[in-house]
């Protein structure tokens, strides 16, 4: 399939039910399966946020999405990789105006200019108290990127078809701030290993892009 097909076939996935916790169940860690069937028992007490997956072509005519990897520092998530977004703010008018304003702030892509395809499955972070609101967004053009660097070491674009590549999924040992040598089923795009709620979210986007036969 061409990639300009593909990326007018992305719109399609909205007409797909979302597979929730049976996607999520793929690539949680053990410890996190107590979690998924529950996720609305925590949402009162967490943080709200969002975070999106945003399509694009690149200058090869390839369908991309975007990771950061987060700067090294304070909190649970430094150092990871994550999709761009952040927490809700009393001036977003819904969880999608969190979605595009935290990536224009992180990455500097124009909110304006990201158009609306669906919601996901919400997903709780435990380490984080944070209660995610998954977005799918496609940009209108190449994106030009500009990073805050307090927030983002580097950007990894990834072509969304590795999303189905299964030599692309592995099994790690990770070490984190708040767990020692736990085994993680994962991504890995461009030598960098993604895992934990991220990995999760890009399950359940992953179920969808194989029904829109990609």
């Amino acid at each position: 399939m061409k990639e300009s097909i593909l990326l007018n076939n992305i719109s399609k996935i909205k007409e797909i039910p979302l597979p929730g916790a049976k996607a999520h169940l793929s690539m949680a860690p053990y410890h996190r399966f107590k979690y998924i069937k529950n996720y609305d028992s925590f949402k009162s007490k967490a943080t709200i946020a969002s975070v999106l997956i945003f399509v694009f072509e690149n200058d090869k005519n390839e369908s991309c999405f975007t990771l950061i990897k987060r700067t090294s520092g304070i909190g649970v998530h430094s150092g990871q990789i994550s999709l761009p977004g952040g927490k809700k703010e009393l001036t977003d008018n819904s969880n999608w105006d969190t979605a595009i304003r935290e990536s224009e702030e992180e990455i500097g892509i124009k909110r304006k200019k990201i158009n609306f395809v669906c919601e996901l499955s919400p997903i709780y972070i435990p380490p984080s108290n944070y209660f995610v609101y998954p977005f799918i967004g496609i940009y209108s053009e190449s994106p030009k990127f500009k990073s805050d660097p307090l927030e983002v070491d580097r950007l990894i674009t990834v072509p969304v078809k590795s999303l189905i590549d299964k030599s692309l999924l592995v099994n790690k040992k990770i070490n984190t701030t708040y767990a020692k040598d736990v085994r993680f089923p994962a991504f890995k795009f461009n030598n960098e290993v993604v895992w934990g709620a991220t990995a999760m979210i890009l399950a359940e986007f992953k179920f969808l892009l194989k029904r829109i036969d990609i």
